[in-house]
């Protein structure tokens, strides 16, 4: 029995052909080298130690690696970041946002911790109709929070349902910015990294029952 919707198998579809897209490169090797002339000069693991040795001002992109590979998601889609999502599981649109107690430039406990849930433009869609209309692109958001970006058990990892958000904003649907506070009252609890999966799962399946009934 076929408990999908039209519009959901579509869009399914839609986001299995992206990943299919997004995904199709060669990632860079550690010991590939740059040339100059025919001759090498330095690694491609010299470059990242040079340019993102730093973790702890990459929240946000560790965030995305750590929920990516929880999800068992071997490959980047965002690697060129204008795509309207980070990433696809089950065929669903994943967004994930992070934030930190501390940060690099600032050593003291942040008193204000949000994130970003601003509506983006669907004309991402090559095969949808190109009305621009805003909405939060996502499927499934998860919103992450702590810092020491090594240790993997201080993250802790918050999986909230678009439809949730949308129904939490419906006074306001272009709200930008959602709060800690709030998206704590929003999920059913906070999950360490090894039940993420899990909690995806379930977001999935919740998700697919509120779509089907409307």
């Amino acid at each position: 029995m076929n408990t999908k919707s039209s519009h959901t198998e579509k869009l399914e579809a839609e986001v299995s052909k992206k990943k299919e897209e997004l995904t199709a490169y060669e990632p860079y090797k550690p010991d590939e080298m740059f040339r100059f002339r025919g001759k090498d000069l330095f690694s491609v693991e010299d470059f990242w130690q040079y340019a993102y040795s730093q973790l702890d001002g990459m929240a946000e992109t560790i965030a995305e690696f750590l929920v990516a590979r929880a999800l068992g998601i071997k490959k980047a889609e965002n690697v060129n970041y204008w795509t309207a999502y980070d990433m696809a599981y089950r065929n669903k649109r994943i967004e994930v946002k992070a934030t930190s107690y501390v940060h690099p430039w600032n050593k003291e406990i942040s008193k204000i911790r949000t994130f970003s849930i601003a509506p983006t433009n669907n004309s991402y869609w090559e095969n949808q109709d190109a009305g621009k209309k805003l909405s939060r692109q996502s499927d499934t958001n998860k919103d992450i929070g702590k810092r020491n970006a090594l240790a993997v058990d201080d993250w802790v990892f918050y999986v909230v349902p678009t439809f949730v958000i949308d129904e939490y904003c419906k006074e306001n649907p272009a709200q930008r910015k959602i709060s800690l506070n709030v998206v704590k009252r929003l999920t059913k609890e906070e999950v360490s990294y090894d039940r993420l999966r899990k909690a995806v799962d379930e977001a999935i399946v919740c998700s697919d029952s509120y779509y089907m009934g409307k």
